[in-house]
């Protein structure tokens, strides 16, 4: 307890650093662009957002909307924190990454390797799983019985019994690894497992303290890890209005390593404000770096920019990097964008940007009109639309200062450096047999910290269309 208490004073410290100075429109032409992202939002029933936009690499504007608490009329601020459900499964792969850049991980290796278990799909025993497999979602892992179990009813079972028990074909679909894309939820959960496993410390602590303290973001994947006065936004469903999640309330610590137990929280977990998600964003499509700190290496996000189309052991069009999508005239007419989405609870949150111009724009709600159209989210494609052709598009919309300087790249990793790590309680029972699905009496029981749901149609139906609401423009 006296290690996370000292750590996140010393992570507030570093949050309060400012972004890179930059001359941010005049209030006038800035209340000019905030009517347009009110205008949209609107029009899609939003109960509440934060919207950061990038420009030449720097975050250089910000607009809020509505409220984040809806029986107390709470307003949201630029310091207010929102799930950001799917868009966690990208954050997350930096910390795995961080593990690849280090030789500490490789992408085309069987993962059993760095796993205290077997990890195979039961109807195709002799082929490995990779981990490129998990970041593009071609592993064929599936979200069954366990994964449910543990998001909707907090009902952990260990991994070691998912993965070697009877009811181990439950957690598969029956495609060979890495010949088929399917979307895959507790993939993104494994990305945790991965780094308490091979670091020791809690994926709170290890994302703290290797990605967001040197860039000044302050971002968990639990509520007391966040500062003590935080404000977190409820999450509404607009269509029933009603609230579906108030983050406020929880109280579940995690200040040990459990990579057995830990499979749900690099999914969609992650609670942050739309500024710090976009600096997380800038290291993402630019080269690693923001406002002067390095996260990752330029080769290193490049790797999670390339599509992963028949590279390595992923043997089919995956249609996307590591752990994110790539998007051409999907969202902006005319560009590339890389990023990723979120969906859960009747919210939408979305984190794109342009490497080319290193233009971007971040979105996070707390409840709206979630429709999309071919899995994108139409309210996404409105506001980064409106936000790209009503400025962004300008090579002038903003006018920046100098930015801080790139630091020097040293040489690349040969072997992977120790992580600093400490002893941690063995509160994780050896397994002993396979519960049976109509009593759970011998799983770790445990409140969920998070009821997720995510799209995960690669298709639309013929009772959707493009039409957007006649409100937004």
């Amino acid at each position: 307890m006296k290690r996370i208490i000292a750590f996140l004073m010393a992570f507030l410290v570093f949050a309060a650093q400012g972004a890179a100075e930059c001359a941010c429109p005049d209030a006038e032409e800035h209340a000019r662009r905030q009517a347009i992202v009110d205008r949209v939002l609107a029009g899609y029933e939003t109960m509440g957002a934060s919207v950061a936009v990038i420009s030449h690499g720097q975050v250089v504007d910000t607009f809020v909307y509505g409220r984040a608490n809806r029986a107390d009329n709470t307003p949201v601020t630029e310091e207010t924190y929102f799930k950001i459900a799917s868009v966690t499964k990208m954050i997350s792969a930096l910390g795995v990454m961080r593990l690849v850049e280090n030789h500490t991980m490789e992408l085309d290796a069987d993962i059993s390797d760095y796993l205290p278990y077997t990890v195979r799909n039961p109807y195709y025993p002799d082929t490995p799983i990779t981990l490129r497999q998990i970041m593009t979602h071609t592993a064929t892992l599936a979200d069954g019985y366990h994964y449910k179990e543990a998001t909707d009813y907090g009902r952990i079972t260990p991994l070691s019994i998912v993965f070697e028990g009877n009811y181990r074909k439950q957690n598969f679909i029956a495609k060979q690894p890495g010949t088929v894309s399917d979307y895959s939820n507790f993939g993104g959960g494994m990305l945790g497992v991965f780094m308490e496993e091979l670091s020791g410390m809690p994926v709170d602590e290890y994302m703290q303290t290797y990605i967001f303290q040197p860039l000044g973001v302050t971002a968990a994947y639990h509520t007391p890890n966040l500062p003590a006065d935080a404000q977190i936004a409820r999450i509404y469903n607009t269509e029933t209005t009603g609230m579906t999640l108030d983050m406020m309330d929880s109280d579940e610590t995690h200040w040990f390593a459990e990579p057995e137990l830990d499979y749900v929280h690099t999914a969609g977990g992650l609670m942050c404000t739309a500024e710090g998600l976009a600096r997380l964003l800038i290291c993402i499509i630019g080269d690693g770096t923001y406002n002067g700190a390095r996260i990752l290496r330029p080769e290193t996000v490049e790797a999670m920019r390339t599509m992963q189309n028949n590279v390595g052991s992923v043997a089919c069009d995956s249609n996307r990097g590591l752990n994110m999508n790539i998007l051409t005239d999907e969202l902006v007419p005319g560009r590339t964008m890389y990023g990723h989405q979120g969906k859960a609870y009747g919210m939408i949150a979305a984190a794109y940007g342009d490497p080319t111009d290193q233009t971007g724009v971040v979105m996070i709600t707390n409840g709206c009109n979630a429709s999309t159209f071919n899995s994108v989210a139409r309210i996404a494609r409105a506001l980064l639309s409106a936000i790209y052709e009503g400025w962004l598009d300008e090579p002038q919309a903003y006018r920046l200062a100098q930015p801080a300087p790139t630091p020097e790249l040293g040489p690349a990793p040969t072997a992977a450096p120790p992580l600093p790590s400490e002893p941690v309680p063995a509160s994780t029972p050896a397994p002993t047999e396979e519960p049976l699905p109509e009593f759970e009496g011998d799983l770790i029981i445990r409140p969920a910290d998070w009821l997720f749901e995510e799209d995960n149609s690669s298709e639309w139906t013929e009772s959707e269309t493009d039409e957007l609401p006649a409100a937004v423009f």
